[in-house]
């Protein structure tokens, strides 16, 4: 579980987490002495017998069979009267005794309570009915005794009217659902005064108690299903989600209540639900130690569905299911045990185990299961009826509780990485900026570096070819001041194109063209050129810098110079623009185009349409030359990156 929380907790992490502070004996003890007390609060001290009034002990009691023979069978029963017990088996019959009621002062109602009755019962005194006990409102089918509780405590107030002096008669007609499985307990009757608020305390303890815990495991089953919906490969906690669900269905049914489902169908839904829960807290254990005994949680699962199925055929065709239900739970009791045993053995080297709820929780479902199984079986008189589900606070409780300190202790632990992982991520952070600061320093140098070269690539190769024609023609005696001048210019000219190249301001296409213009319009006007200008908006290329710049200016420097040159123009036409390809792409166009002689078709390509070409080719943009009617057209284009094809 720890792995599927926090992938990369390792084994030394998690044994940090299970290294806690060790709960002293006095907790355990100060929790179990705790539980006790609320145990005698809530339960036994309500399930005391009334103290005063008349208490019934005896009765005779005439079976079906001989209340046609003139009561030849009566017998002489002590109360409780437990039908399992006798070797007599019968599903009906009556009980009657001769009570001495001592006359009451006044208006003051009278009273009869029977804390138990699990059968269904019509009480009449002197002839006249004061209630009747009924189990639920299908008593057609089957209903096995031991199954749950079905019946609840009998209260029934009457009229002192009722009673006349000397002897009265009590009889009680009753008829179980299986035969030989009645149970009758004591008789009281006095005044409501005296018994109602032991029968109120009864309920309590018996159904509002239960009521109120089933409530509260609800709650609990809910918030672990949620948990585990969030965390689905948690398998714990839809394993605990189980163990609640099926523990309120029991508690559910045990209360009796009166729901569509025939008798029998509830009664081994609430016998089923009581083994199912202690097959899912086997299994809680095994994933809450990490331990993951295949084969033994496959046999349980295939012996609790067999069982499951073998009481519906029990049930269904009445094949000795009080048997069958003590079987079941003898298996539930041992599975319990197996439980507790794993525990118990693990308690003594697992930190995280030294919960105090877990003696408590433990001590509690292993004396309160051992007490319902001696009911099942038969050891313990069934009038105390079955006590299992009081544990299940305290199981819940500390299952709940050691979840919950695991959950917390994973927390805890991976708040401490988060931690120390943000503090590597600083350290890494700051590492990676300095390093960072230092590429950079050595990106700036390279650039710097190739900047250089390439300026002094350029120098070398345009103003340096200048100067040393210049030099040439001074050496060589030239008079011509004219073409001095022009070589001058050139060179200048050569000069101002690499500087507006290295304008951060200026590596837009409209706006290297438009200082190309101030620069060539003087030399246009002196040759008695004409010079059209058509440059439109184009948005800047991306990575346009400044080598891509130099490349375009020298370019269309060229083939302006070729135009003045060799040409016989009259006319240069400029013009620059956005077009769109058949394909969806964009590119920047540049026409320069002339009036001129044009190029013969079998001329071949000087040494400057070369390096046109060529510069062309550096910067990724196509250069077409071809003939016009009249002149020759050059057209550059420069695509846009993909992002940028539109616009």
């Amino acid at each position: 579980m720890y792995r599927s929380l926090i992938p990369d907790v390792t084994e030394a992490t998690m044994a940090r987490v299970m290294r806690k502070s060790g709960y002293p004996l006095a907790s355990n003890l100060l929790i179990i002495l705790t539980l006790a007390a609320l145990f005698h609060v809530f339960y036994l001290r309500l399930m005391q017998p009334p103290a005063t009034g008349l208490r019934i002990d005896t009765m005779w009691f005439t079976p079906d069979a001989a209340l046609a023979q003139n009561r030849a069978g009566e017998s002489l029963r002590p109360l409780p009267d437990d039908w399992m017990k006798n070797p007599v088996t019968h599903s009906h019959g009556r009980y009657t005794s001769q009570v001495a009621l001592a006359p009451v002062q006044g208006d003051e109602r009278l009273a009869i309570y029977i804390p138990v009755i699990q059968m269904h019962a019509r009480i009449h005194l002197n002839g006249i009915m004061l209630g009747e006990a009924l189990p639920v409102s299908d008593t057609r089918g089957l209903a096995d005794p031991l199954a749950r509780e079905v019946y609840r405590p009998f209260y029934a107030g009457f009229s002192s009217r009722l009673v006349q002096a000397g002897d009265n008669r009590l009889d009680i007609e009753v008829s179980a659902d299986q035969a030989g499985s009645g149970l009758l307990g004591n008789i009281y009757i006095g005044t409501e005064r005296q018994l109602r608020p032991y029968h109120e305390r009864r309920i309590n303890a018996r159904i509002r108690t239960v009521q109120v815990i089933s409530a509260c495991i609800l709650t609990i089953a809910i918030f672990m299903t949620v948990l585990w919906w969030l965390r689905k490969q948690d398998s714990l906690y839809g394993w605990f989600a189980l163990l609640v669900y099926t523990w309120t269905l029991h508690n559910i049914l045990f209360l009796g209540y009166d729901t569509p489902l025939p008798a029998m169908m509830e009664d081994w839904l609430a016998l089923i639900s009581l083994g199912w829960f202690i097959v899912f807290m086997v299994i809680c254990t095994h994933r809450y130690l990490e331990i993951a005994p295949k084969r033994t949680e496959s046999l349980m699962i295939a012996i609790a569905i067999m069982g499951s199925v073998a009481l519906a055929v029990s049930f269904a065709w009445h094949l000795y299911p009080v048997v069958a239900h003590r079987i079941w739970s003898t298996l539930a009791l041992l599975l319990g045990g197996y439980a507790l045993i794993r525990l118990a053995l693990e308690y003594r080297h697992r930190d995280d185990l030294k919960n105090p709820f877990v003696p408590a929780g433990g001590l509690s479902i292993l004396l309160l299961g051992l007490h319902d199984w001696l009911v099942v079986t038969g050891f313990v008189p069934r009038d105390g009826g079955l006590i299992l589900h009081f544990s299940a606070p305290v199981t819940l409780i500390t299952f709940a509780t050691l979840l919950l300190e695991r959950f917390t202790g994973v927390l805890h632990e991976a708040e401490s990485l988060n931690a120390e992982l943000e503090t590597r991520v600083a350290r890494k952070h700051q590492a990676l900026e300095a390093n960072f600061i230092k590429l950079r320093e050595m990106e700036n140098r390279q650039i710097l570096a190739e900047e250089r070269e390439r300026f002094m690539k350029e120098m070398h190769d345009g103003v340096g070819g200048h100067l040393i024609s210049m030099l040439a023609m001074i050496r060589g005696g030239e008079s011509d001041t004219d073409k001095i001048t022009q070589a001058i210019e050139a060179t200048l000219n050569d000069l101002r194109i690499m500087i507006d190249s290295l304008d951060p301001n200026e590596h837009d296409i409209p706006a290297l063209l438009g200082a190309m213009r101030s620069r060539l319009e003087p030399q246009l006007a002196s040759s008695g050129i004409q010079f059209d200008w058509q440059v439109c908006e184009i948005p800047a290329l991306p990575d346009f810098g400044p080598r891509k710049a130099l490349q375009v200016m020298r370019i269309v420097q060229e083939a302006i110079s070729n135009i003045i040159n060799h040409a016989d123009a009259s006319l240069i036409r400029v013009h620059a623009r956005m077009e769109t390809c058949h394909d969806g792409s964009q590119t920047a166009v540049i026409d320069i185009i002339d009036n001129g002689k044009g190029i013969a078709p079998n001329t071949r390509h000087g040494r400057g349409l070369y390096n046109m070409m060529q510069r062309a080719k550096n910067i990724g943009a196509r250069l077409t030359i071809s003939a016009q009617a009249p002149g020759t057209r050059v057209r550059l284009r420069l695509n846009y990156a993909a992002s940028l094809r539109k616009f």
